[in-house]
């Protein structure tokens, strides 16, 4: 609600105001002052602050004079002069009507009507008035009409008064002017503290100055950020109480200044300067400051919140990885040292190896590990397509683009890990773009304009033997030495066939104890054979026998079997079984033939033994098997 305040030099003036509030139902507090008396009464009025004054004569000009507070004036109308000039010409026809700086409206229409003689004095100050009412009494018989202090002067010389009442009806205007002024007031006070709290709520710093540089606006943020408080800089030259904001120079261009970086003692700003103009003219500028490191941090929460929703994260951990044979062993620690490093890695492995595998155990080992892991098979991404999904692209910036553009892949990984498998199959103009944006860690969208930095951990991988990628000239020069800083070099599955059980047992959890004896017969299959596909082959002809594990038939043999889940294994190892069969035939039918014969010259076990260097329980074990494959009995 509105605060009115009535001031009144007079008591029945304060009367006719308090019958006249009450009446429009407009809620006033009532003082009694005079001048500088008022002054005082104003001065000690507590919170909440006063919207309006309501005051006559004098008193309201010293008010209006030295206070910010809105006064309206009780001003004597022709009406309130006409009420009281009955009474003045009966005392005499010379009438001298006192008004405070101002002069009488209708004062010839007023001597005609009344046939009196009217003189105005027009005063500014008490001094200057008695000194005019005191030259009147000298020069003749005037009737004085004016207000307390013109009464009370023209008593002090002997003349006769009437005093200048206030009209109900003026009365009545003054107060509905001051409650329409007072609530205007009032809705530009909370205006002006919601605009002011909607800056302050800003992150940004946000000055605004007036056609002459001088501050009008100046939030809770740019205070923190230049450490200049409020009450130093509203009201003052920008120039001089902020330098380097150039707000000034805005003002006498009429030029915008969009992303411009500055310096603020060691903190690095990023800031847009507008001009505020009207029919072209302008009227004034505005600025917004942004401390670099904070648009870095949201840039990074939006960049985070959509890899979020894209689910670019690293399922794997070296835990994950399966294998404790030497080799296995010494890749994973290399592995776990790189990890602790943020350089750049190329991995090499055949394919099939875990390349994929051991990157997301780098990366979630790392201190990104929180961060986007996004990965790229950079030989299943069409030419057209890889440049716009790498490097994203700008609103429009070709036929079917969307609306809103489109974030590249190194966007998408800002903080994080961007895997590139395949990289050899990138064409050499895109490897060129790849070079730039390792050296320099920056991005441009297709169809844009503004540079986008990147901070991204780079781990490329190929299936080819670096050195031919270099020599068939499929990798640029420049692009493998920038990739190659940190190196790993993964082992095909034949190198490490002693962890082909623990693999198996890892690929069919679900079914270990009914499938893994069937696969412990045929890990002769699986020890001779290659593995050109590696584990991921390995993981296939698992799942294989897994599925057809229920078909085993007692008594099938492990080849019949083969021949179902892996024929192609059988034939690339068919002839060296074969061979290895038919030798060890050989040798075991001319052990028996020598046995037979010692035994019949020798005539007993224990010189038989002796004779063939053999103890006697080998002997008999040998015997007996010869004896149930011959059917024979020997005594």
């Amino acid at each position: 609600m509105s605060r009115i305040v009535f001031i009144s030099p007079y008591g029945d003036l304060s009367k006719l105001a308090q019958s006249v509030a009450g009446e429009l139902g407009i809620e006033a507090e009532f003082h009694a002052g005079w001048l500088d008396q008022a002054g005082e009464v104003v001065r000690e009025l507590k919170e909440p602050a006063v919207d309006i004054i309501i005051s006559r004569g004098g008193t309201a000009e010293y008010l209006a004079e030295n206070f910010e507070i809105p006064v309206v004036r009780l001003k004597m109308s022709a009406y309130d002069i006409l009420e009281c000039m009955h009474e003045a010409k009966g005392y005499s026809k010379n009438i001298v009507i006192t008004i405070f700086n101002e002069s009488v409206i209708g004062k010839t229409i007023l001597e005609d009507a009344f046939d009196v003689s009217i003189t105005e004095v027009v005063f500014s100050s008490l001094p200057e008035l008695k000194e005019k009412i005191a030259s009147l009494a000298l020069s003749g018989e005037y009737c004085i009409l004016g207000g307390g202090p013109s009464v009370a002067y023209a008593a002090e010389y002997g003349l006769p008064s009437v005093f200048l009442r206030t009209s109900r009806a003026t009365m009545e205007e003054a107060f509905l002017q001051a409650e329409q002024i007072a609530n205007l007031r009032r809705e530009e006070t909370r205006k002006r503290y919601r605009l002011q709290a909607i800056l302050d709520a800003a992150n940004e710093g946000i000055i605004a100055v007036d056609a002459k540089g001088v501050v009008e606006l100046y939030n809770k943020a740019a205070e923190r950020m230049f450490g200049i408080d409020t009450l130093q800089v509203l009201g003052q030259p920008i120039a001089t109480c902020i330098p380097n904001t150039r707000l000034d120079k805005i003002v006498s261009t009429g030029q915008a200044e969009v992303d411009e970086i500055q310096s603020i003692g060691d903190v690095r700003i990023l800031t847009n300067r507008f001009p505020v103009q009207l029919e072209q003219e302008t009227m004034g500028a505005v600025a917004t400051f942004q401390e670099l490191s904070k648009v870095v941090k949201a840039e990074q929460k939006i960049r985070k919140e959509i890899t979020g929703k894209s689910r670019f994260h690293a399922k794997f951990h070296f835990e994950d990885i399966i294998g404790s044979s030497k080799i296995m062993k010494q890749k994973k620690e290399i592995a776990m040292n790189i990890a602790r490093s943020d350089l750049t890695v190329l991995i090499y492995g055949p394919s099939g190896t875990g390349k994929e595998l051991f990157s997301q155990s780098i990366h979630n080992a790392s201190a990104r590990e929180y961060a986007p892991f996004v990965g790229v098979n950079c030989g299943a991404l069409p030419p057209n397509l890889l440049e716009s999904e790498l490097f994203g692209y700008e609103e429009g910036a070709f036929t079917g683009a969307k609306r809103k553009g489109k974030y590249g892949l190194f966007e998408l990984a800002h903080g994080g890990t961007i895997f590139l498998d395949e990289i050899d199959s990138l064409p050499l103009e895109m490897q060129g773009r790849l070079l730039r944006v390792l050296q320099e860690r920056e991005v441009l969208r297709i169809g844009g304009e503004s540079i986008i930095p990147v901070d991204v951990r780079v781990i490329a991988a190929t299936n080819q033997l670096p050195d031919e990628l270099l020599r068939q000239k499929r990798i640029r020069e420049d692009l493998f030495y920038r990739l190659n800083v940190l190196y790993l070099e993964l082992p095909a599955l034949a190198a490490h066939r002693e962890d082909l059980p623990q693999l198996c047992e890892s690929f069919i959890l679900e079914r270990k104890l009914q499938v893994m004896p069937l696969i412990e017969k045929l890990m002769p299959f699986f020890y001779k054979y290659e593995w050109p596909g590696n584990v991921r082959e390995l993981y296939n002809v698992t799942q294989r026998v897994a599925f057809f594990a229920d078909s085993y038939k007692v008594g099938q043999s492990s080849r019949q079997f083969m021949e179902i889940v892996a024929p192609q294994m059988l034939r690339t190892t068919a002839s060296d079984d074969e061979d290895e069969q038919g030798l060890r035939q050989q040798v075991q039918e001319a052990e028996e033939t020598l046995i037979l014969r010692a035994l019949q010259e020798q005539g007993t076990l224990d010189r038989t033994a002796a004779y063939l260097g053999i103890g006697r329980a080998t002997l008999t074990r040998k015997l007996k098997k010869i004896r149930e494959k011959n059917e024979l009995v020997v005594t």
